[in-house]
């Protein structure tokens, strides 16, 4: 099993293409090409932890999440409530996670599709992960930060060891 990283994918939001500068046409081509990226990388037993923004209405999130691989957990972003509605109606296999932050102590990680100038663990150089889509919180060394928008990645979930390992290498040249 590996774990894996992303956030912003906004499935089914047509908006998105032109807000991120996307290269699609249509928002079904989008959505294609985001389902086809993520099951290059993710299996079946896989976990990926979504970090905000995935879908734009019910109708597609329930479509995409029969296309994708991996077990998917998420935390809320600004673009939700779709994702949100479906879970109520029990007929989604999302697992949500409620805390606007999610620590994970065993990995010295901090979850958050808001960026952080403080969180958890900070002062012993955890890293913190988030999901917001803003070039201004691109990922950075030098503030323990990695961002995991879809579209600084080529659309894809990054494998956690992956990113973490490279955050890693990146530290240790300075």
């Amino acid at each position: 099993m590996n774990v894996f990283l992303t956030s912003n994918q906004q499935f089914g939001r047509k908006g998105a293409i032109k807000a991120y500068g996307r290269p699609f046409e249509s928002v079904d081509e989008m959505n294609q090409h985001l389902i086809s990226q993520w099951n290059s990388v993710v299996s079946e037993g896989d976990v990926v932890f979504v970090l905000g923004n995935f879908a734009w209405d019910p109708e597609t999130a329930e479509y995409v999440l029969n296309q994708l691989k991996g077990e998917i957990c998420m935390m809320e972003g600004e673009w939700d409530q779709a994702v949100l509605d479906l879970i109520g109606t029990g007929n989604t296999q999302i697992d949500l996670i409620e805390e606007a932050i999610h620590v994970i102590p065993d990995a010295s990680l901090c979850l958050s599709y808001w960026p952080l100038h403080e969180w958890p663990g900070k002062k012993k150089d955890w890293a913190t992960i988030i999901g917001y889509p803003s070039k201004k919180y691109k990922t950075s060394h030098i503030e323990n930060r990695l961002n995991v928008s879809c579209d600084f990645w080529d659309f894809k979930p990054i494998k956690a060891k992956s990113i973490l390992g490279l955050f890693e290498d990146l530290k240790s040249s300075n």
